[in-house]
């Protein structure tokens, strides 16, 4: 399943309470010699539709880079079947503050196919009683689920929903009278669980990867290269599964060590832990064509080292099933390793704190100007702090300073 494009209302945060994000190649794709696409992934539709591997998002403090990202992992979760919904919390640090309903559509491709399926949420109180964490949750209210036929399928029409809804057959509903055509059946109902998406009688349950690092060590045996890569003073790291403890031998040193989690934490750099638990999740989204979501990519980590992730997702030799790496960052130089411009998006606050997520290729069409450039310079406005609000904290600063 690969996801084309989604829209959310219902997100208080975001300007007219919708969140827009597309992940499909809007600029011009290009072939090497041998036939490879480099940075987009061909879909096999028929048409020219292209989905990113890459996909950068950028934005100034509290503009909503890290909620946009859940909500983008949120939606990959019950898309996939991964998820059951009851499980996902509408808490401000989770998904951000969210209406008592939420619409969800999104168009993805699966099976030859491209499907538009539109989720009608509300919230509900209360999750299972042994879980106390979080006050409400989500519940699906009603879906339906459209398919569109591959002669009209084209990048202009995947982008505009109601144009596809119009161009695309309803094959299914989850709620509506019993005698419908279209309405979920008896033998349907049983495969599915009530608070699962019907997309799943599509994908039959199909789980996508999708992996978030925690930025804790995993428990896994890493291949030297890897932590090499990020601390080239370690001979090797082994976990040992059955006694629960890691087998860590640094260069130089005659004996290894054996230690347990906390210990091999605060042994190994906060840099060799995040880069091997990032590394080691790539591998799992590369093997498998699916989707790694990481906040704040840069944290802790050597530039040079997060542009070879990058690169990653963005060759086709390591990448050949088409993964998705979708990132934030707060260093718009992060976004000059990307070669396209239809894969940067900007998020942006205006006078009243809404927040717009922009396509950067929509607003700049010149792909020769660096893109840390335009977010340093505020060309797409908004996408840097106020001069008024830094000069007052600089102020207040020296006030208290020199008394």
């Amino acid at each position: 399943m690969k996801l084309l494009k989604l829209r959310i209302d219902g997100v208080t945060l975001f300007k007219d309470k919708r969140l827009e994000l597309d992940f499909i190649a809007a600029d011009r794709v290009l072939s090497d010699e041998e036939g490879n696409y480099a940075d987009v992934f061909p879909l096999p539709v028929g048409s020219s539709l292209y989905s990113q591997n890459v996909m950068g998002v950028v934005g100034v403090n509290a503009s909503g880079k890290t909620t946009t990202l859940n909500l983008v992992r949120f939606v990959l979760g019950y898309m996939s079947g991964s998820f059951v919904m009851r499980r996902f919390a509408t808490g401000s640090d989770v998904l951000g503050n969210l209406e008592r309903q939420v619409n969800v559509a999104c168009v993805f491709f699966e099976k030859g196919s491209v499907y538009l399926i539109e989720s009608r949420l509300r919230k509900v109180d209360g999750v299972a009683a042994e879980d106390t964490s979080f006050a409400e949750s989500l519940a699906f209210e009603n879906e339906w689920l459209w398919r569109c036929p591959v002669s009209r399928v084209s990048r202009k029409v995947v982008l505009n929903i109601e144009h596809l809804k119009d161009v695309s057959e309803p094959i299914l509903v989850r709620e509506g009278p019993d005698d419908g055509d279209l309405v979920l059946n008896d033998a349907q109902r049983t495969f599915l669980d009530d608070n699962m998406s019907i997309v799943s009688v599509i994908t039959g349950k199909k789980v996508v990867s999708v992996e978030s690092p925690e930025r804790t060590l995993p428990l896994t045996s890493l291949p030297t290269p890897v932590v090499q890569a990020f601390d080239p003073s370690v001979e090797y790291l082994v976990w040992n599964k059955e006694n629960q403890v890691f087998h860590l031998k640094f260069k130089g040193e005659r004996a290894e060590r054996v230690m347990n989690v906390a210990i091999a934490t605060s042994v190994l750099s906060n840099g060799t832990i995040l880069g091997a638990e990032l590394v080691n999740q790539a591998i799992t989204a590369l093997r498998n064509g699916g989707y790694l979501i990481v906040d704040e990519i840069e944290t802790g980590l050597n530039r040079s080292l997060v542009g070879t992730v990058i690169e990653l997702f963005a060759s086709p030799v390591t990448n050949p099933h088409g993964a998705t790496l979708l990132f934030s960052t707060h260093y718009s130089e992060l976004l000059d390793v990307l070669r396209r411009k239809d894969n940067v998006f900007v998020l942006v606050r205006d006078d009243s704190f809404k927040t717009e997520l922009i396509k950067y290729s929509e607003r700049i069409n010149r792909i020769e100007n660096k893109k840390s450039d335009v977010i340093i310079n505020n060309v797409i406005k908004g996408s840097m702090p106020k001069y008024p609000d830094v000069q007052a904290m600089r102020e207040y600063v020296c006030e208290h300073i020199n008394g």
